[in-house]
Parts: structure tokens; sequence; C-alpha cells
């Protein structure tokens, strides 16, 4: 069994290149799995790979890290039900230093049924180029250094989104990040472009494992305060109207999030909305620089009823984050012939990380 660890920061591309990574080796023949990880307990990554038709288990409440027994148990689930010859482990995007307290204790402990692992760390080509120009990124000092951390342990980094860029910035980037990082494994991609994606899957295929992992020295203190600097907020939620204007009504509540979102200027670390309508699956993302994937596509159909999921991951504290929510559904709720029905809830800032395992 080979396992490819894969970390990064929030809205980096991770959960669309897995997906597609993953396709590509059903095409082949290759029995593919995915663990999914959040802080939260109802993901949208989750939903978004299941609905691909491939086999997914969760790891949820906490990072790999935290919670690496859940991490281990999901293992064996997995290994029990499918069999699969390739895993792929999706860490959430708030966590890091994840050689030490993952790579390395999967390693040690599992040595008997794993062939190899990887780790590829997943950037957005945005950011990057603004941090490599000496910019200053959006969030905060500390959840500025999660980010920094994540791209320095990085064995593979994967710089995503080059389809967000413009030539000249494309070409600044690609001299910029060689010289940045001359030992490092560098793939420039675009993941919803399945070529792109597929020559990650073919380097990370013929890894034979890096003698020497390097854990990265870290500050936990900075670290905790980088996570606890980001609300998390989940809701499920269920729109019907009695004019089948839901899927309208929907769009319209996503664009006003967006928007009140970015006029407080909150940075974004992720919004993912995930919509079932009429039996077909939708899925939106939104990160801090909102270019092309924030752009609302056309309504394609009516309906009475669609089920929403949103997964906000924002730079604000949970009872803004949540107000914000009340205040857009309660005018929603106002519309004549409109009801909304809140399935689950949860609103909070991460714990501290206190790893199970970290091996130096």
């Amino acid at each position: 069994m080979k396992i490819h660890l894969v970390g990064g920061f929030l809205g980096s591309g991770k959960t669309t290149a897995i997906t597609n990574a993953s396709k590509l080796l059903v095409d082949k023949n290759i029995s593919t799995s995915v663990i999914t990880n959040d802080q939260g307990n109802y993901l949208v990554d989750s939903r978004f790979v299941q609905y691909s038709e491939i086999p997914v288990a969760e790891v949820t409440g906490g990072c790999f890290c935290c919670n690496y027994n859940q991490l281990d148990s999901q293992i064996n689930n997995l290994q029990k039900e499918f069999n699969p010859e390739v895993i792929f482990a999706e860490t959430v995007g708030s966590c890091t230093d994840l050689i030490a307290t993952v790579l390395k204790p999967l390693l040690k402990f599992r040595e008997t049924d794993i062939e190899q692992v990887t780790f590829s760390s997943f950037v957005d080509s945005q950011l990057l180029l603004m941090y490599l120009q000496g910019k200053t990124l959006p969030f905060s000092l500390e959840t500025n250094y999660i980010w920094e951390k994540q791209v320095e342990e990085a064995e593979i980094l994967i710089v995503n989104k080059v389809d967000l860029l413009s030539t000249e910035d494309f070409e600044a980037l690609v001299e910029l990040a060689n010289k940045s990082f001359p030992s490092k494994l560098l793939l420039f991609q675009n993941s919803l472009d399945i070529d792109s994606v597929n020559i990650w899957v073919e380097n990370i295929g013929k890894q034979q494992g890096i003698k020497e992992h390097k854990s990265i020295n870290i500050d936990y203190v900075k670290y905790g305060a980088g996570e606890a600097n980001l609300a998390w907020l989940d809701e499920e939620i269920e729109i019907s109207t009695s004019d089948n204007s839901a899927v309208e009504l929907v769009f319209d509540f996503i664009k006003k999030l967006t928007t009140e979102v970015t006029t407080r200027n909150l940075p974004i670390g992720h919004l993912k909305f995930f919509l079932s309508i009429n039996g077909q699956f939708h899925k939106l993302s939104y990160t801090t620089i909102l270019e092309k994937e924030s752009k609302i596509p056309p309504i394609l159909e009516k309906a009475s009823k669609v089920d929403l999921l949103v997964n906000a991951r924002i730079q604000t504290t949970p009872d803004e984050l949540r107000n914000i929510f009340i205040d857009l559904l309660n005018k929603i709720k106002s519309i004549p012939g409109v009801s909304i029905y809140e399935k689950h809830l949860s609103y909070f800032q991460p714990g501290f990380p206190n790893p199970t395992h970290r091996i130096p």
C-alpha cells in the first residue's frame, strides 16, 4: 500500500487535485481511496470526493497529528473494506509540522504494510508570488507563519492554480521559485487540467522515498495562535420555496455572504459550498484572492428545494462569523413562501495543536 500525504494551506486546491488524481489511478485499474481531514465534522471535501465515486474516510474534530490514532483506524478500515493500493491522505489546511507528526509515525508504526509514503504540499500560485516578491500576505502574522512553515517543510511543492496567473506573472514565479527552493521538487500545476495533475501522479508514483525526511523547527505557541486567529463555521441547511426559486435564492445568499465578508475585510481561508439540486451536485469554492474561482456560475435549473452545506474558514471570531450567517438567513426567512431548515451547525476556533507523536 502507498500513502500520499497531501498538505497545504486552506484554499490551495488539494481536494480538486486529489479527486482528479484518484480518477486517473482508477482508470489505470489502481484501487484508490481518500482520507479527508478537518477541525469540523461536516465536510464539503468528503461529499465532493464521495460523489465522485471514490471510497472516502474522514478524520474529523482535529488534524491528523492530533488525531493520529483516528487516522490509523481509518487506514485500517479502508484496508478491510476496499484494500486500496493507494491512499491519498489530505490534511486540514491549517496544519503544519506534518513530517514529524504524521509522516515519520506512519513509517515507524506501519512499516510492515506501507510500501511508500510521499509528502506533497500545495500552495496557491498567487500567494506564493506575493510572498516571493516581498509583499505582505493577507492573514495575521501568526497565520502567515503556518503558511510559511507549510512551504518550508514541503518535499514536493505543488504550485497550484497557475491558470489564474498572467503569462508575465507565471514566468516571474517560475524564476523566483526555482531560485528560492533549489532543493525541492517543484511542480507548477492547474488541478482542473487532467494532464497537469497526471504529471504530479507520475512523480509521486515513482518516488522511492527520500532517504532522510527532515522535520522542521517550529514554534508551537505561534502555530497555535495562528490557528486560533481563524474561525470555523460548518452549517447544513435546506432551503425550500413555493415558486421553484430555491436555486436562485441560494446563489444570491452565496454572493451576499462573500460580499459581506470582503466588505468587512475579513481574510478568507476558504469558503466552500456543496449544493444538492434535484439529485445533481455542485461545489463552489472561494479564497481570499477572489478571481476566476469566485464567479457565480449561471443558474441552470429551477428547483423548489436545495440542500446546502457550507464550510467557512475565515480570519475573525466565531461569533462574528455566525452573526453574518444569522443576518443573511433571517433576510431569506422573511421572504414569503420561503422556509429554511437548519440541519447542522457548529462554529468555533481550533484548539491548540497537541500531536499524538512527534519524531524530530
